[in-house]
């Protein structure tokens, strides 16, 4: 918990009724402040789905007492695992469940304390290639139990209990698999409560509900605060950011879907997941970065300049010409942190006749009373070295989130292990990565409206036809896509080496 913050956030999902607003604080005692706040600039989340609509789209024919105030934190997060079973009861915390799991298209359970996934959800553990697939979900004490499948494009690969499905190994949803053939259930989205502070300011689907009292409540008795949006404007009715909040998700899970998603056939083409219910194959894309062409991808324990401008000299000779070796290297905060210490050092045996806009003028000096104060200060983020190769560096907001990216640097203080990848898209031309969407099925979003819906006028409607009987309204989503890289020896992937 922060300093000055008065009550921890409160997790929830699923259907949102008006309990829900006097149990999140939303009713009394009146705040000072009546808005809260979504800043989208600082939520890494947003960054997933700003970099995926960076690249162009290409067309296919196919789908298949104090002053008081709130703030919104992340509605995403990791889960701590419980405890890991196999079909005959062997658990991971009894230490009878070892070996390895999901072999030969298997299926075991996971266990945990809070129910934060649905059927077709894709699950996330600590490595990268650790992704499971839900097929069943159940109530198991105060608990849940997922039923999952290994996703993998291997038949014979398994994930090895000890390491991976350890008690405390953190897992997050990371996004959603369909059926391309009569599928019938979707992912909900998670929401986390405002928390209030004092003395500070592939085919995708989601289903979710909306209680007609939820309707009532924000058409005719509008809640004490409102929320604020990037326009300026406020909106106080609590159905319309609760959609807000599952499009941002939505939009998300698909562009994180996108980005690292694993495909699930095998080399016959036979695919690896299927629906139980309907036995349709469940068919999932390769995303943006398993795409790298393995003899791109390297790795690095300690961070060397001088070796990264090597590595790309050799990547290029022959094949680039000299005046075309220039490349923006993105990275995370600390990878930035890492290339300007490296620059930094260079720069001190070099002599600089002038370098005027390192140094700032400040504002007089309260404490010295001096009005002649500097400071000088600055960071490297472009770099010309021999042979023709010229780096300049962009920080992508995402490699820093700590929820999809779990491991953190062991150096301490240094962030999570994605932070320091540095990757060069576009190395010599153009790698033409490419949004793709099938032509007429780009998304699809409907309301099965029942007794109160969207566009209910809050008691002075008319008789109308309903859909259902139930007093509000579900929403349906689903979206088609997935990305291409026509020549991925045009991206270098640097990683950090490092095994738990």
């Amino acid at each position: 918990m922060l300093n000055l913050q008065k009550y921890q956030a409160v997790d929830y999902r699923g259907l949102v009724t008006e309990n829900h607003f006097h149990s999140l604080y939303q009713q009394k005692p009146q705040l000072i402040s009546n808005v809260i706040k979504q800043i989208y600039a600082t939520d890494l989340h947003m960054s997933y789905l700003n970099f995926y609509e960076k690249f162009p789209i290409e067309y296919v024919d196919q789908e298949n007492g104090f002053y008081e105030w709130m703030l919104q934190g992340q509605h995403e997060r990791n889960y701590p695992l419980l405890d890991a079973e196999d079909f005959s009861g062997n658990t991971t915390s009894a230490g009878t469940f070892t070996g390895s799991a999901g072999g030969g298209s298997g299926q075991f359970y996971l266990h945990f304390s809070e129910d934060f996934a649905d059927v077709h959800d894709v699950l996330l553990g600590e490595q990268e290639y650790v992704k499971v697939f839900v097929q069943e979900k159940e109530s198991v004490g105060s608990g849940m139990r997922y039923r999952v499948q290994f996703l993998t494009d291997d038949s014979d690969a398994s994930i090895p209990v000890t390491e991976e499905l350890f008690v405390g190994a953190k897992f997050s949803r990371d996004y959603n698999l369909q059926n391309g053939t009569l599928s019938y259930t979707g992912s909900s989205p998670n929401f986390s409560s405002p928390f209030r502070m004092r003395n500070r300011p592939s085919m995708m689907r989601m289903d979710y509900e909306v209680a007609g009292s939820t309707i009532n409540k924000g058409g005719n008795e509008p809640l004490e605060f409102g929320f604020q949006f990037p326009d300026g404007s406020v909106e106080s009715a609590w159905i319309n950011y609760q959609d807000m909040i599952a499009d941002i998700q939505f939009q998300n899970m698909f562009a994180r879907m996108n980005i690292y998603g694993q495909k699930n056939w095998s080399v016959d083409n036979r695919y690896l997941l299927s629906d139980e219910k309907t036995n349709f194959s469940v068919e999932a894309g390769e995303g943006l970065m398993n795409q790298i062409a393995p003899g791109n991808i390297h790795y690095y324990n300690s961070y060397d300049l001088d070796w990264h401008v090597d590595l790309l000299v050799d990547m290029g000779v022959g094949r680039l010409e000299r005046g075309k070796r220039m490349l923006t290297i993105y990275t995370g905060e600390f990878g930035a942190i890492e290339i300007h210490k490296q620059i930094q050092a260079k720069a001190n045996q070099w002599t600089i006749l002038t370098m005027d806009p390192g140094f700032y003028r400040k504002t007089k000096d309260t404490n010295t009373g001096s009005d002649n104060t500097f400071g000088f200060g600055g960071q490297w983020n472009e770099y010309q070295s021999y042979n023709g190769v010229k780096l300049k560096v962009e920080i992508i907001p995402f490699f820093d989130d700590d929820i999809r990216f779990k491991t953190r640097h062991p150096g301490g203080n240094k962030g999570v292990v994605e932070s320091h990848r540095m990757i060069a898209f576009d190395y010599g031309g153009d790698a033409g990565i490419k949004r793709i969407m099938p032509k007429g099925a780009q998304e699809e979003w409907g309301y099965i409206s029942g007794l109160r819906d969207p566009w209910s006028p809050g008691g002075k409607g008319t008789p109308k036809s309903i859909a259902s009987e139930v007093d509000g309204y579900k929403v349906i989503r689903a979206k088609w896509g997935g990305i291409k890289v026509e020549d991925p020896t045009k991206i270098v992937d640097l990683r950090y080496n490092y095994v738990r």
